[in-house]
């Protein structure tokens, strides 16, 4: 029986080894993942499948993907025995521009019966990576303060 940092350990291990195959076992069939809307694949994802597609997602964002300065901590709470919450920074290569990325992120994991069933990811200082993005994909324009522009000129 593994403790849910050995599952959370195998988790991010695959960002060293881009091995997937190796974290779906710890993955519930009905995992849910809730990934805040400001982040490079931000939206909910259901199941193992979804968690691929989220990663197919982010492998079309970036690229040399790996996890740096992780630190994890299990919260004093009852109410959540098997819960860890990680933070460290996701630092890879951008495709658009081909340069180095830095993204601070916060993740709270939750096991229940050796399977991860739920992850919450949250990430800040996105602005600069979303607006290097943005560059190189038709779509709305976004001024660098992060307002969108209407059609008309107006925010």
């Amino acid at each position: 029986m593994a403790n849910p940092k050995q599952l959370i350990d195998i988790a991010y291990s695959v960002f060293a080894d881009n091995n997937l195959s190796r974290i779906l076992p710890v993955l519930d069939e009905k995992i849910v993942l809730y990934i805040a809307q400001y982040g490079p694949t931000g939206r909910e994802y259901q199941g193992r499948s979804g968690f691929l597609a989220m990663m197919s997602e982010l492998y079309t964002i970036c690229e040399d993907l790996r996890v740096h300065s992780l630190i994890d901590f299990t919260p004093d709470d009852d109410q959540h025995p098997d819960s860890i919450i990680t933070t460290g920074f996701f630092e890879g290569k951008l495709l658009i521009d081909n340069e180095p990325f830095s993204l601070p992120f916060v993740h709270t994991w939750y096991v229940k019966a050796d399977r991860v069933v739920e992850l919450r990811a949250f990430y800040w200082d996105s602005a600069q990576l979303f607006y290097r993005i943005q560059q190189g994909v038709n779509g709305p324009d976004f001024p660098s303060n992060g307002q969108h522009r209407s059609s008309n000129g107006t925010h």
